[in-house]
């Protein structure tokens, strides 16, 4: 008896240290600490304002779409029967636990999952730079591959996509689009090879400056990697393949090798409990507006993009965000809304070019499992992906998954609608000669 007793204690003990092996990662990394030995900014507070009163939505909270989404429509707010029936890329256990450091070199970093192809991972990230206005460039090519999604405020109203290729390759992806200042801390994140299709003299010279290595840049000069499609008639119709990419760099003698991305913890939530996270409307204008509802049978979220301009705030439409490479609609395990500084780096009566402080530290939302949670960013590192920590500076448990982050300003007007619905309306920042 005694001797069973023992066994047990054992085995509790053993669990035990396995689920607190992930803490000590940031045991004295806390964001206040490492922002004074970066020397950076204190972090931005940002508190969430309850709306009750509805009836400023106007048409797009009072209609209602029953279409299903394998033929997708221009329609206002689908109901939650009309996701798609797809499934979790694996089942996660309820001990799951893995990271932030220490990955096993078949588990992808970015997803915290295995990959088919371990050597994919011997490899260097791929950020390829991907519009989603105007409304015609899409369904985009291959997104539904990357690993991870950023979408930022471009200027005028839009915004772009820089789509993070690491355990996936894909046949076809894009179109590509021109590049930004903000790109520069995404590359450096993740030591990337950087696809782009030109750039202002500007943000170029920026890059420079920067020291960006000039190596990792792929652009349009030689098909492949980068192809025309003539079939579109459109300036967005250049498409890359990402093995051809890597291909491409290794012909040009850059070091194509597997670098560090750890920081993030990924499992199951171990009783953790927020508000419910069902509906996330992100809108950041007229131009680019989407929602991301999740879908019970799958356990993501899936990506309503709003495919009409919303000029007069009450002409909201959406529909299903679809890859027209693999014909999958474009979800989440983790959707983040990343509580941002943006400032004007340089504005004229024709040029807007934002400066977007992806630096130090700051407020952070993850959606999961049909939760809310309250959360902070840090930039830990350089050249290390951003960390996500609870509210009170530990690892928090990412689902195991497609993690997309919205990047949204600091001075974002954030909305818990109802019980189950939240939106964020980007707010841009004040011109220069208002300040």
């Amino acid at each position: 008896m005694r001797s069973k007793r023992s066994l047990i204690f054992i085995l509790l003990l053993s669990l035990w240290m396995a689920a607190c092996a992930a803490l000590p990662f940031f045991a004295n990394t806390a964001p206040d600490a490492a922002l004074e030995e970066d020397n950076q900014a204190a972090p931005t507070s940002h508190t969430a304002t309850v709306v009750t009163d509805l009836s400023t939505r106007g048409a797009s909270l009072a209609a209602v779409n029953t279409a299903q989404p394998e033929a997708p429509t221009s329609t206002p707010r689908p109901t939650a029967t009309a996701a798609a029936p797809i499934s979790s890329t694996l089942p996660i256990s309820d001990f799951t636990r893995i990271g932030p450091k220490n990955f096993p070199d078949h588990i992808n970093p970015l997803t915290g999952l295995p990959v088919p192809n371990p050597a994919l991972l011997d490899r260097r990230v791929i950020a390829a730079k991907i519009p989603n206005y105007p409304h015609s460039v899409r369904p985009q090519s291959g997104i539904s591959l990357a690993d991870q999604i950023y979408e930022y405020y471009l200027e005028w109203g839009l915004t772009r996509f820089l789509a993070i290729f690491y355990g996936n390759d894909a046949a076809r992806f894009g179109p590509i689009r021109s590049a930004r200042l903000f790109d520069d801390n995404i590359v450096r994140m993740y030591n990337a090879i950087f696809v782009f299709n030109g750039a202002d003299k500007r943000v170029l010279d920026y890059y420079e400056e920067r020291e960006l290595d000039p190596r990792y840049f792929v652009v349009e000069r030689l098909c492949p990697p980068l192809c025309r499609d003539e079939t579109i008639p459109s300036y967005n119709n250049l498409f890359g393949n990402t093995a051809q990419v890597h291909e491409y760099v290794a012909a040009l003698g850059a070091p194509d090798d597997r670098r560090d991305l750890s920081g993030n913890f990924f499992s199951s939530l171990s009783g953790l409990n927020a508000p419910a996270g069902t509906d996330i409307y992100i809108n950041y204008s007229y131009a680019n507006y989407a929602f991301w509802r999740y879908h019970e049978g799958s356990g993501l979220y899936m990506r309503y993009q709003g495919n009409v301009d919303n000029i007069d705030g009450l002409s909201a439409a959406y529909e299903l965000h679809m890859d027209a490479l693999t014909g999958q609609p474009l979800s989440a395990a983790n959707v983040i809304v990343l509580m941002v500084p943006h400032d004007f780096y340089l504005k004229s009566s024709d040029t807007e070019i934002f400066s977007i402080d992806l630096t130090g530290s700051g407020a952070a939302y993850v959606f999961r499992d049909n939760q809310a949670f309250e959360a902070r960013w840090l930039r830990f590192a350089e050249r290390k992906p951003l960390a996500i920590l609870d509210t009170d500076g530990r690892p928090f448990p990412l689902k195991p998954g497609v993690t997309f982050f919205q990047v949204m300003s600091t001075t974002t007007e954030v909305s818990q609608l109802d019980e189950q619905t939240w939106e964020f309306n980007f707010a841009r920042p004040p011109l220069p000669d208002e300040e």
